[in-house]
């Protein structure tokens, strides 16, 4: 059944309030989160927030499991009064001095948020017509193209770089599809990892199709050229036109770049913007490409440092769940088959140059999680169990109503396969995943949670700065290039990018249904947690090392750090902030402190 719902006229006053009052309603919720204001309670659900401009904001919220608020959106008033209603665009310059953005940086992050208002009132429009019910059985890119984004970030589809038309042809709540377009690559200029166990050209007929491969390599031939000084990189067609041909200028005259066309089909764009997924091959693997895009604090390119290696990561990664009982039976990790970067000549030699400018041009060929799993299965993004359509329910309710099974118990056995997992990853082996809703997909037969599929493998992917027995195998190649970090900051992994980053915004979403309170959600996580800690008391000193019960853990901040160091180039991305420690739910809702 196809529920993506084409677009329609949308500039309708009551869509632009409801967009405008849920993004203040969030702008409320993260930055008191992160203390960047300080509502103060007035008795009952009522706050108020006096800001140094003068302008007090008014609103109704509770507190969440983490201490958190949780805005009603239409309760918001201001004073002085809107001439409409709240805005948050209003709200920000309203907050000029507890944001204590600099003028340039108030400026592009204002546009930023415009930008994701434009396309929240695109989404708006379509989730209002689509049912949960229906979506749950939709096709997985048709699913995740009603997704509303990162939940942390306020401007979560900034997408600077990006126009009008850019969005209606490349984003993936438009769903239209388009094809790449291929470059031939000096191999001299080029990294390349490869872990498909056949030659270049299987590789990308498998991926291809017999049809588009042998197009492609005609056009390969017609140039004079053959694999044996040229490799082929694909490169998005936003890409191509506005970045490739003028900075790679040089390699394209000197024919070390030679660009042959489009071929392979049709390719839509998943939340993440660069990761395409094929139409015409469905299973096919998918394909990570650069975007000189800046999206949710970084520009999305694809870094060189750990493409030769990103093959060998996922061999690696592999081989410890095939021998491990408990990640064999619960976890997939979709393999980096292939990847190319090229260096381009003159970047390069700029020293501490900003990493935008050195990621223009490369891809990754990434296992599509339907090519991993049976016909009886569904392959979802976590994000997508905590989405709300538009009769007001997160899919996970209409996944347990499906499976005939209270939420309670859909909910144990979907922290069962994923946070156990992820949890027993770090604690046997000290490898930690960034496991925020996109990186992670819940594998579900009969709508019942069954598994864990695990991606972006680089840059996604950490390791403790300790040497462990189960470290035996681990090449030294691998080692060298994965973020090494102590265990009270690895942790983080799990804390920070699942707990908060995901659990906080579902377990909010679920109480607010009215499926299940926060109190009994986390209390569910806790007893699953213990339950397998118990079972595995080999692993003592290590749930010790990695400690997910201490009654606080620290509170991370993404939004203020872009207020504080704004958006120039650097040669780094940006790292999180701290705060002040939150207390740990998974110890306040714990059954012996009930």
């Amino acid at each position: 059944m196809n529920v993506v719902v084409a677009p329609q006229a949308i500039e309708t006053v009551s869509s632009w309030e409801t967009v405008c009052r849920e993004s203040l309603a969030k702008l409320l919720n993260e930055l008191s989160y992160e203390e960047v204001i300080a509502p103060e309670a007035q008795g009952g659900d009522r706050f108020v927030l006096k800001l140094q401009s003068d302008a007090v904001y008014s609103f109704a919220a509770k507190l969440g499991a983490w201490d958190n608020l949780l805005v009603q959106p239409g309760s918001i008033q201001r004073q002085p009064e809107a001439e409409t209603f709240p805005s948050p665009l209003q709200f920000v310059v309203d907050a000029r001095a507890e944001m204590a953005m600099k003028p340039d940086t108030e400026a592009t992050f204002l546009r930023e948020l415009s930008n994701t208002l434009r396309q929240d009132l695109v989404l708006l429009e379509k989730n209002q017509r689509v049912r949960g019910e229906d979506l749950v059985n939709a096709p997985s890119h048709e699913r995740h193209a009603l997704l509303e984004g990162h939940p942390k970030a306020v401007a979560n589809k900034g997408r600077l770089g990006w126009g009008m038309d850019d969005l209606r042809r490349f984003s993936p709540e438009h769903q239209q599809d388009f094809e790449i377009v291929w470059l031939a690559a000096d191999r001299t200029q080029c990294r390349i990892g490869d872990s498909s166990g056949v030659d270049e050209r299987a590789f990308l007929r498998q991926c291809l199709g017999q049809e588009e491969e042998q197009r492609l390599f005609g056009a390969l031939e017609a140039q004079g050229l053959s694999l044996a000084t040229h490799t082929l990189i694909p490169a998005h067609p936003w890409q191509w036109d506005h970045v490739l041909r003028q900075a790679y200028v040089g390699e394209l005259m000197e024919r070390r770049l030679v660009f042959l066309g489009a071929f392979g089909g049709r390719y839509v764009a998943g939340p993440s913007l660069r990761t395409l997924t094929s139409i015409d091959r469905p299973g096919s693997p998918d394909i990570k490409l650069a975007l000189m895009i800046l999206n949710t604090s970084a520009w999305r390119g694809i870094p060189g440092q750990y493409i030769a290696l990103g093959s060998a990561i996922s061999d690696w990664l592999e081989g410890l769940v095939a021998g491990d009982k408990l990640l064999a039976a619960n976890v997939t990790i979709l393999r980096e088959q292939r990847g190319i970067w090229y260096r381009h000549p003159i970047y390069d030699q700029v020293p501490n140059a900003p990493y935008q400018h050195l990621e223009t041009l490369g891809a990754i060929w990434r296992e599509n999680a339907k090519s991993r799993i049976s016909t009886k299965q569904d392959a979802c993004l976590y994000a997508a169990l905590l989405h709300v359509a538009g009769d007001g329910v997160p899919l996970a309710v209409h996944h347990a109503n499906r499976a005939g099974m209270p939420i309670s118990e859909w909910l144990t056995e979907l922290f069962q396969t994923t946070v156990v997992p992820l949890y027993h990853f770090l604690a046997k082996y000290g490898v930690g995943f960034i496991a925020h809703g996109q990186n992670i997909t819940v594998v579900l037969e009969d709508h019942r949670p069954l598994g864990l599929a695990i991606k972006d493998l680089q840059g996604d992917v950490d390791i403790v700065n300790q040497t462990f027995a189960e470290h035996s195998g681990l090449p030294d190649e691998i080692r060298s290039i994965l973020p090494n970090k102590p265990p009270e900051y690895i942790v983080h992994d799990i804390q920070t990018a699942h707990f908060v980053t995901v659990l906080r915004f579902f377990s909010a979403r679920l109480d607010a249904a009215g499926a299940i309170t926060e109190g009994d959600f986390y209390g569910l996580l806790s007893r699953t947690l213990k339950t397998y800690m118990s079972e595995h008391p080999e692993l003592a000193e290590r749930f010790k090392t990695f400690e997910l019960f201490h009654p606080t853990l620290p509170r991370v901040c993404i939004n203020k750090v872009r207020f504080e160091i704004g958006y120039g180039d650097a040669a780094e991305r940006p790292l999180p902030a701290l705060g002040t420690d939150l207390r740990n739910p998974l110890v306040r809702f714990a059954e012996d402190n009930l």
